[in-house]
């Protein structure tokens, strides 16, 4: 018996493992590739461990105005997860504990809004913004994800707020507390898990985005990501440059997550069970 056990477990770490290298080996090529040669990049066979060489980094942070680059990152991610969580934190709020007629398909319409393929967007979206002079600004960009992310917001959240009982409300409401009151004191302190991990992954997101800051900004208002269009030519594609770009703009997702990682997992799970 024990010795199934063991073998169990075995076999469990093994498949794990399996798992893992099949979904970092892409990260550690990307990085590998970055410290490669134009011409290591496409050598055949290609080697798998290489020695390290900053060229690549520094060329690119000679080429790219990195600083505003970052700088537009940055005040879109931001604003693109704080307006939405306030927002959204609200509505899942009012969702939840409203005894409104229709909230349920209210949330069913909110859903089905990120059903909808981004791309079949891209041309309204584009007339709009040119419309209505929101093409190449930070403004656009920001409003433009926040709509994309307050669905996401109210469907998370909703279901974070739905475990906490009602009861320790009612009770703040017995000893005077306004449903405002009860709700910063009560309520908002056992959703800082899931605001935390709502957070870290609409900033992904927004961080990541790339189809609409390419299509809808042309120099002001480009984002980090846009940086890897620079090594995207006729005559062909720089990869060993493409793999660098591509770790420096994953490095700061990354580093969030790992800060992040006791509250994305618990708020991933705060929401998960009911009853």
């Amino acid at each position: 018996m024990i010795k199934r056990k063991t073998v169990s477990k075995i076999v469990v770490y093994i498949l794990l493992a399996l798992f893992a290298a099949i979904f970092l080996f892409p990260i550690y090529w990307a990085v590998v590739t970055s410290f490669k040669t134009y011409r290591e990049a496409f050598t055949q066979p290609p080697k798998l461990i290489t020695g390290i060489d900053l060229t690549n980094y520094i060329k690119f942070f000679s080429q790219n105005d990195l600083v505003q680059l970052l700088l537009n990152s940055v005040i879109v991610a931001l604003c693109s997860v704080l307006i939405p969580l306030v927002l959204g934190l609200f509505a899942a709020y009012a969702l939840d504990r409203s005894t409104l007629k229709g909230k349920e398909a209210l949330g069913m319409f909110l859903l089905a809004s990120r059903f909808i393929p981004p791309i079949s967007t891209l041309i309204p979206t584009y007339i709009l913004f040119r419309k209505f002079g929101l093409y190449d600004t930070l403004t656009g960009l920001i409003l433009l994800n926040c709509a994309m992310n307050i669905p996401y917001v109210v469907w998370m959240m909703r279901g974070f707020i739905a475990d906490i009982p009602e009861s320790l409300e009612e009770s703040a409401w017995i000893d005077g507390c306004g449903r405002l009151q009860a709700f910063f004191r009560i309520v908002l302190p056992m959703l800082k898990s899931g605001l935390g991990a709502t957070g870290v992954l609409i900033f992904v997101f927004t961080w990541n985005e790339y189809m609409f800051a390419m299509n809808l900004s042309s120099s002001n208002a480009k984002t980090l990501p846009l940086a890897m269009m620079t090594y995207m030519g006729e005559a062909g594609i720089e990869w060993n440059m493409m793999a660098t770009a591509g770790v420096i703009i994953l490095l700061p997702a990354v580093i969030l997550s790992i800060f992040a990682n006791k509250n994305l997992g618990s708020g991933m799970t705060l929401g998960a069970v009911k009853g």
